[in-house]
C-alpha cells in the first residue's frame, strides 16, 4: 500500500514451469504484486519474498501465487514473515537450487483476491498509471511507479511524450486529491518542480 498524503494510509525469470499439480493459468484483468523472490532460506527450497505490501495477516492465508510476468501459478505449502521479509515454500521447489532459479521473479496474485480497502486507502496497482494534474487543470504527467522510502512515498510521474520523470513526495502539502474513479491525481506541487523543460514537452 502506499502512504498517504496526510501520513495515514491511503489511496495504493529463471524456469517459469507450473508447479501446481495441473493448475490452469488463471485469467485476471489485473493483477496485484506483492513481492519480489530475493533469495533462498534454509535446504528445503523455501523463497524469501520481500514484501511491496503490508498485508502479512493476508499473505499467511495465500493458497496460490503466481510468479514472473507470464503468471505462472505455483500452489502454496506454506508462509510466514521472518525479519520483514516472508518465507514462501511452494509446490515443487524442493531445493535451494530449484528456489535460486526464481531469485528475481515478481510474486502476483489477481487483484480480484486482495482484501478491501478503507475509503482512504489504495493498493500501489491502484495508483500506476492515473493522470496528473495541476490542480488548475494543467496535466503534469502519469504516475508510472511508487517509490516506498520510509517516510512517504514517492510518485514518479511520468512525461508521456518526452519519457522525464519527476519524483513527487505523496504528502499532503503536494498531493490534493486522488480520485480513483476519475483517473487522476490533483497536484500543488512546490514552483519548480516541474521544471520548464518538463512542461514544454507535453
Amino acid at each position: 500500500m502506499s502512504q498517504s498524503p496526510n501520513n495515514t494510509p491511503t489511496p495504493p525469470q529463471a524456469d517459469d514451469q507450473a508447479h501446481s499439480d495441473g493448475a490452469a493459468r488463471v485469467v485476471a484483468s489485473e493483477w496485484a504484486l506483492i513481492g519480489v523472490v530475493s533469495g533462498v532460506f534454509g535446504v528445503k527450497g523455501v523463497l524469501k519474498v520481500h514484501p511491496e505490501n503490508n498485508l502479512p495477516e493476508h499473505f499467511v492465508r495465500l493458497k496460490t501465487v503466481y510468479l514472473g510476468a507470464d503468471h505462472i501459478p505455483y500452489q502454496v505449502v506454506s508462509v510466514s514473515e521472518h525479519k520483514r521479509q516472508l518465507l514462501l515454500h511452494l509446490v515443487g521447489v524442493g531445493s535451494p537450487t530449484d528456489a535460486a532459479r526464481l531469485r528475481g521473479r515478481q510474486v502476483f496474485i489477481p487483484a480480484i483476491e486482495l482484501p478491501p480497502l478503507p475509503p482512504d486507502q489504495f493498493y500501489v496497482h491502484d495508483l500506476i498509471g492515473l493522470r496528473v494534474r495541476h490542480v488548475n487543470g494543467q496535466p503534469l504527467g502519469v504516475i508510472s511507479d511508487v517509490l516506498a522510502t520510509g517516510a512517504s512515498d514517492i510518485y514518479v510521474v511520468r512525461n508521456e511524450t518526452t519519457g522525464a520523470e519527476v519524483m513527487l513526495p505523496a504528502v499532503k502539502e503536494f498531493v490534493a486529491v486522488i480520485d480513483l474513479t476519475a483517473g487522476e491525481v490533483r497536484v500543488t506541487p512546490i514552483p519548480g518542480l516541474f521544471d520548464e523543460d518538463f512542461d514544454e514537452a507535453r
